[in-house]
């Protein structure tokens, strides 16, 4: 009887435990208000075995540099958009998975990127105007951001929805203490995988909008998306790169994205970048993928790490793209940011 009342007591605790370690699982890493964070930044080449390397494929190496800060709350950054032209360099707006907005400025030198400032982080308000309450609720993977309105589109996973918000600016701390202002939910986002939803979001000129999955593949290997266009919503396919999954996209023109993908398993880790033209799934009878030109791509001994967010920049006739990893949190990876100039 005494074994028996044991075992029980056993039983609860181990239960109890679990249930702890379950609830410490799902809880967010949000900062409780905005608030500046302090981040130090260390140049790293492109090829460690090779310094000499400037360039993969059509991206010509502009400087890369890993983040550190003693803030527990900095790290997981899934996507990225970029603002207006600083002094320095660029002002860049980024999401963490973990439902916070991170706002930072890059410093360059010679064109080179060397570090950051201004770091800000804010938590990002669900619709009832509170911060997420579990990993759940805030997993945020991706980000559209018009810097010249203030209207931001941010896609999450798990809960797969879109919030809708107006009036952000990442140079101002207190705009993004903004509340959406409308959450929309498509019904075909519900059968996409729970860790596996909605990772790129692009918006084009003429207001055409494509979010894709980073999990839902058709049988031929290709990954769905929905195309938005002139409200009328369908599933459309994109062609993706062998062993690897989207994780953020940006428009580079009319119809033209450009959309960054990684590979991060058992197997190892690399990196591409790929161009898609959106033009032939205007035309609503067409049920081919969309064909993929890849751009580039890359793997170890060339840096990367989980690499998750894309920012576009243009200088005239110049395209810049940088390239943020979400460290996950994990004292195993790194937060690196990469600039490079793409080459068309």
């Amino acid at each position: 009887m005494v074994f028996n009342r044991i075992i029980a007591a056993v039983t609860v605790a181990a239960a109890l435990a679990a249930a702890a370690n379950a609830l410490q699982a799902d809880r967010p890493r949000v900062v409780p208000a905005a608030r500046p964070v302090a981040v130090t930044a260390t140049a790293l080449p492109l090829n460690r075995d090779d310094p000499a390397q400037d360039a993969i494929d059509k991206l010509a190496f502009l400087g890369a540099v890993q983040l550190r800060s003693t803030e527990p709350m900095f790290g997981g950054i899934s996507a990225l958009r970029a603002g207006k032209n600083t002094e320095d360099g660029v002002q860049l707006l980024g999401l963490t998975d973990s439902g916070n907005w991170v706002a930072f400025e890059t410093i360059e030198r010679g064109g080179r990127l060397v570090g950051v400032s201004h770091v800000m982080m804010a938590p990002i308000r669900q619709a009832d105007g509170a911060a997420a309450r579990t990993k759940t609720e805030g997993d945020a993977e991706a980000l559209e951001w018009n810097p010249a309105t203030g209207d931001a589109t941010i896609v999450y996973e798990q809960d797969h929805r879109l919030a809708h918000f107006t009036g952000i600016d990442a140079g101002n701390p207190a705009s993004l203490a903004a509340m959406p202002t409308r959450i929309e939910r498509q019904t075909p986002m519900s059968g996409w995988p729970i860790n596996g939803g909605g990772e790129a979001v692009v918006t084009l000129l003429d207001g055409t909008r494509i979010v894709i999955s980073e999990h839902s593949v058709r049988p031929d290997g290709s990954h769905i998306a929905l195309l938005t266009r002139g409200g009328r919503v369908r599933k459309i396919a994109i062609t993706g790169v062998a062993n690897h999954r989207p994780t953020d996209a940006v428009a580079l023109d009319a119809t033209r994205i450009v959309i960054l993908h990684r590979r991060f398993d058992i197997a190892g880790q690399g990196t591409a970048l790929s161009l898609v033209d959106l033009a032939p799934a205007f035309d609503e009878t067409a049920t081919t993928p969309l064909s993929a030109q890849v751009l580039a791509r890359w793997q170890a001994p060339v840096t990367l790490d989980n690499m998750e967010g894309l920012a576009l920049r243009r200088d005239g006739e110049r395209v810049f793209v940088y390239i943020v990893s979400d460290d996950n949190f994990s004292s195993m990876q790194r937060t690196l940011l990469m600039k490079f100039e793409l080459k068309l």
